[in-house]
């Protein structure tokens, strides 16, 4: 299925560099690094050797050495390690604690619109009128018309207390509004819910960042006190986060016992349980294939204590965890150091979870996912079945 180029970010959380382009120009980007194996050290110094006496053209070192480590980590050959150039690591912190610093809003970007797909609360964006599926037709004087959704974007970043102006166009009306906004640090929203007919309780969980179980034990108690008598647990299109949160969420929905088991390159291994109390109603939990990591565990911990009924598509399969570790110049590197397995001891890796209940969408359906009402989904309209 041919999908459109289509992107889902933040605002407030720049953009990694990309492994793709990197990788192209794997072994010119090898050149600064002065550290390593014997046989990646020599090769490098080897190649900076050639490079120094020979190339014709202007050396940037710091681009250079951006790229050497990009092309270091891919060729770990593991797709969840990743490189974070200096100027974009405070962001990324900042990403996975659960917070940001713009105007507080998630979009979904593709080549030619900006559509919104989450206001976060309290934010400049909610206090200036920004409605989820709403459009960003430009900003600081940049049009994504003629500068491109990305340039766009961009634009849009920028320090704490900063103003931005921003052109919003309300869907399905002619009408752009110029909204002046002071930019801030805001919290992420990562979960919230709304009950369903016949008290069905419905809990979005976006991410597992810092704050998220917090967020999802005071949605889940607030539709407990209107009433719920069941639940549906979506984390379809979700990238993960720390296992902690995720554990923290899980534990009211699980009799005691293991959530998941971390195990070290050396073999020392960490346990996350849950506690004897358990909210005692049937669940219905919805995943996809961009259900990742922490996610997908949250999913296969319900299952397999026999506790949720799993509705959607077949999980992508990530069974290792990551810790990121700062360089001395401000860069990251995020890599894989600990394997992770499931309460009954199965690792997810490259294998991921098949649904209960398996349930597709159309093209169409995927492309207006973050806008499609409950009535429209056909996955939360099978979930909510499940449960009846």
């Amino acid at each position: 299925m041919k999908k459109l180029r289509e992107t889902r970010v933040t605002l407030a959380t720049a953009l990694l560099l990309c492994i793709a382009a990197a990788s192209m120009a794997v072994l010119g980007c090898y050149a600064a690094l002065r550290w390593g194996t014997p046989a990646v050290r020599d090769k490098l110094r080897e190649i900076d050797r050639i490079a120094a006496s020979r190339y014709i053209g202007d050396l940037d070192e710091e681009t250079v050495a951006d790229y050497a480590a990009v092309g270091y980590v891919t060729g770990l050959g593991d797709q969840w390690s990743s490189y974070i150039p200096a100027e974009q690591y405070e962001a990324y912190r900042m990403n996975s604690e659960g917070q940001g610093c713009g105007i507080g809003v998630a979009v979904i970007s593709t080549e030619n619109s900006i559509r919104v797909s989450l206001v976060y609360d309290d934010s400049p964006a909610a206090q200036a009128g920004i409605e989820k599926g709403d459009y960003i037709v430009g900003a600081a004087g940049l049009t994504v018309e003629n500068d491109g959704s990305d340039a766009v974007i961009d634009a849009i970043r920028g320090e704490e207390g900063t103003e931005v102006t921003v052109s919003v166009r309300a869907d399905g009306t002619d009408t752009v509004q110029e909204l002046t906004m002071q930019r801030a640090v805001v919290t992420q929203k990562m979960a919230w819910g709304q009950m369903l007919d016949d008290k069905v309780g419905y809990i979005r969980i976006e991410n597992f960042h810092v704050g998220s179980a917090e967020q999802f034990n005071r949605t889940l108690d607030g539709l407990l006190a209107d009433g719920a008598q069941s639940l549906v647990i979506d984390v379809r299109h979700n990238g993960g986060g720390r296992v902690k949160e995720m554990s923290e969420a899980l534990d009211p929905l699980l009799p005691e016992g293991t959530i998941m088991t971390l195990r070290t390159k050396d073999g020392r291994e960490t346990v996350y349980s849950s506690d004897a109390d358990m909210l005692d109603l049937p669940i219905a939990v919805l995943i996809d294939d961009q259900s990742i990591s922490a996610a997908e565990f949250f999913a296969a911990a319900l299952q397999e204590y026999d506790r949720a009924t799993l509705v959607g598509m077949h999980t992508t399969g990530k069974g290792r965890a990551q810790q990121t570790f700062e360089l001395s110049d401000g860069s990251a590197v995020n890599l894989s150091v600990e394997e992770y397995f499931t309460p009954n001891g199965s690792s997810l890796a490259g294998v991921g979870i098949a649904p209960d209940i398996e349930v597709p969408l159309t093209e169409a359906q995927q492309a207006a996912f973050y806008f499609l009402a409950p009535e429209d989904d056909p996955q939360l309209q099978k979930a909510v079945e499940s449960l009846q």
